[in-house]
């Protein structure tokens, strides 16, 4: 068979398996950790009940999954460990031993899962050099110094192979590879794995798509325009009118915040690039930004 092929089949098959299980990607856009562009809940539940969609073809993709191998090996040069990669010896989704419909996709590891006790769990990541300054300083705790979401991939990776320590190594901007240690944190994920399960039985087994919580899901979602015009009835209005009462009130506050911006910058002029209270906290900056013009930023 073509290797191309092969592959393909294999992630298809992969894919169609992991549809079973709440994986680290998912947990996320559950708990809402995830940026907008991720997707929430209802992406989730279009994931595990949808028809399977061919990946969409980028070179963000290719080139994350063609590194991850080079992060790896800069992980065990740098440590002088053996680094393997986990589906090549352990099946994937891997599943928890006792809570349903919860599973972990590591991408390395150190050690043998025999004794878990030794084992490190190796999360790698490309970043874009835009993205750096969500990025601390390399070989900090990645709890406090790598972005939420992954932070919450690896706890839940941990949490799922039941090993007590993982890390998290990046490539950042093509040239700067950082690492990361992180503990793994049984009381969270106790935590989110009760919610995972109990979430996939309502809506998955309970075939109740989740309500859309974020606009990126609600254009993702929907389906086929189909022609068809919905009469709305008493209650449908009542929801209606509320929302467009609610928008014409943003409205309002907007014009309000921008009349009061305005007047706080006439008090800065160009001579004052901050404003502090009696008490000495900062208010107010007035700075210029990235783009060199300057930003109101109100406390």
């Amino acid at each position: 068979m073509d290797t191309t092929i092969q592959e393909k089949t294999e992630r298809w098959r992969w894919l169609e398996e992991r549809r079973r299980f709440i994986c680290s990607t998912d947990i996320t856009r559950i708990l809402g950790l995830t940026p907008d562009s991720w997707g929430g809940p209802l992406s989730v539940w279009n994931d595990k009940t949808l028809p399977i969609e061919p990946d969409a073809a980028n070179d963000l993709f290719y080139w994350g999954h063609r590194l991850e191998p080079l992060i790896a090996e800069r992980y065990a040069e740098e440590f002088d460990v053996q680094v393997i990669k986990f589906d090549e010896d352990y099946v994937t989704p891997f599943p928890h031993t006792e809570i349903a419909h919860v599973a972990a996709t590591p991408d390395f590891l150190v050690g043998d899962m025999t004794d878990r006790s030794t084992v490190t769990i190796v999360e790698t990541k490309t970043v874009s050099a835009w993205m750096s300054d969500g990025w601390g300083r390399s070989g900090s705790n990645a709890v406090d110094n790598v972005p939420p979401h992954y932070v919450a991939q690896v706890l839940w990776q941990l949490g799922c192979c039941e090993v007590p320590r993982g890390v998290i190594a990046a490539l950042i901007g093509g040239n700067d590879w950082r690492w990361y240690p992180i503990d793994a944190d049984p009381e969270w994920f106790e935590m989110a794995a009760t919610t995972a399960r109990d979430w996939y039985i309502e809506h998955v087994h309970g075939d109740r798509p989740p309500p859309p919580d974020q606009r990126s899901e609600i254009i993702v979602g929907a389906p086929d325009e189909s022609g068809l015009i919905l009469i709305a009835d008493d209650d449908l209005d009542e929801t209606i009118d509320a929302r467009q009462e609610l928008k014409a009130a943003e409205k309002a506050s907007k014009a309000e915040l921008a009349r009061l911006d305005a007047i706080i910058c006439h008090h800065m002029g160009d001579q004052f690039d901050q404003i502090n209270r009696r008490d000495g906290s900062v208010a107010a900056t007035w700075r210029v930004g990235k783009g060199g013009t300057r930003r109101l930023v109100v406390r």
